[in-house]
């Protein structure tokens, strides 16, 4: 006879995943790996002007200023993507689904969509710095969201989990039908 062997589906490690994905995304800048962890302790993002913003170069000048309109369009398609990735968010939550990895891709694919489009025409463009750390930022909550919905997943469908969180109601049930039978009937 075959001997059957199950092994457990090994728990995900999202924070690693979002380090590795970002680590691909953006391979080409240098210290991404220094800059990954570094951002582990920040919980938020804020745009920089003079950190984020490069100025284009038109008719071979640059504009060298923004005015306040620009200033609040920046802050706005900041908002915007944010928003944008919590919804994804939310409605991956509302699926009822698994984490997979690719939800990770998705965010940060979604991030250098919104960004690039911002910046087609305008007298400015979001440099890769803005990128990175508004992708960090954005993975790190992601993934904390992912790990609650990653846990409340598998309470949900693991029969271990479910038989385990129902063991005292099975208990209960035993004891009422141990006790209505005739002693003659026990064991």
């Amino acid at each position: 006879m075959p001997c059957l062997v199950f092994s457990l589906a090994s728990e995900p490690d999202i924070s690693l995943d979002v380090e590795n994905i970002l680590l691909q995304h953006f391979k080409q800048e240098s210290n991404i790996a220094e800059k990954i962890k570094s951002s582990s302790h920040k919980n938020t993002f804020s745009v920089d002007i003079s950190k984020h913003i490069v100025m284009k170069k038109t008719l071979h000048i640059f504009n060298k200023t923004l005015d306040n309109c620009d200033i609040k369009n920046i802050k706005q398609v900041t908002a915007r993507i944010i928003q944008l990735v919590k919804m994804k968010i939310d409605m991956k939550e509302q699926q009822i689904m698994d984490y997979n990895q690719s939800y990770i891709h998705e965010i940060v694919n979604e991030i250098r969509r919104e960004v690039d489009s911002a910046a087609k025409n305008s007298k400015y463009t979001f440099n890769n710095e803005y990128k990175i750390e508004l992708s960090l930022y954005l993975c790190k909550m992601a993934a904390e969201r992912f790990e609650d919905m990653h846990r409340a997943f598998k309470n949900a469908n693991d029969p271990t989990v479910y038989l385990e969180n129902k063991r005292d109601d099975f208990f209960k049930c035993f004891q009422i039908s141990a006790k209505e039978q005739p002693p003659s009937q026990h064991c």
